[in-house]
């Protein structure tokens, strides 16, 4: 009986020793594996947080070419921002929406600069609208190079437009 209870207590010595944790070097590996995975992975988080910034500007000038569209069609001229049948947000959350030079009857542009506190973050756009000499529409969405650069631009030719700087998003 004295054998069985010896082997008993050292098979509960054998147990705790297991259950004992981790050691110290255990959990640096460990903090340090989680730190290495966030300094990658949080780049792409800003980067992200600044493209949905930019879905504001996308989704408005868009919108605002479709309604430079309408306006044409029911008025023979490209109408100022506040003319066009849309509400437009003045400032929006992250953008500040301006005509870009003075609509006519084959062309219509706007922009949208980024908000101060933003200048740096996102991106700046433009877009336009026009109508060529067949009478057909057409409409372009350009975007700065780099959130830095505030020089994106529009073109006019007899109707058809263009980028002038920046990237044509078609």
């Amino acid at each position: 009986m004295n054998t069985h209870f010896t082997a008993e207590f050292l098979q509960n010595l054998v147990r705790k020793r297991e259950n004992r944790g981790f050691t110290l070097i255990e959990l640096l590996v460990v903090v340090i594996m989680v730190g290495v995975l966030a300094a990658i992975s949080l780049p792409m988080l800003l980067q992200q947080i600044a493209k949905g910034r930019q879905a504001e500007a996308r989704a408005t000038l868009g919108a605002m070419n479709r309604a430079q569209m309408a306006y044409r069609y029911e008025k023979t001229v490209f109408g100022q921002i506040q003319d066009l049948p849309m509400k437009i947000p003045s400032p929006g959350q992250y953008y500040s929406f301006a005509n870009d030079g003075t609509p006519d009857a084959t062309y219509g542009a706007q922009k949208a600069l980024a908000l101060p506190d933003y200048d740096n973050d996102i991106k700046n756009y433009a877009s336009a609208s026009g109508q060529s000499a067949s009478g057909g529409y057409n409409a372009v969405l350009c975007e700065d190079d780099t959130p830095i650069q505030d020089n994106v631009t529009t073109a006019n030719a007899a109707g058809v437009v263009s980028c002038v700087d920046g990237i044509d998003l078609k």
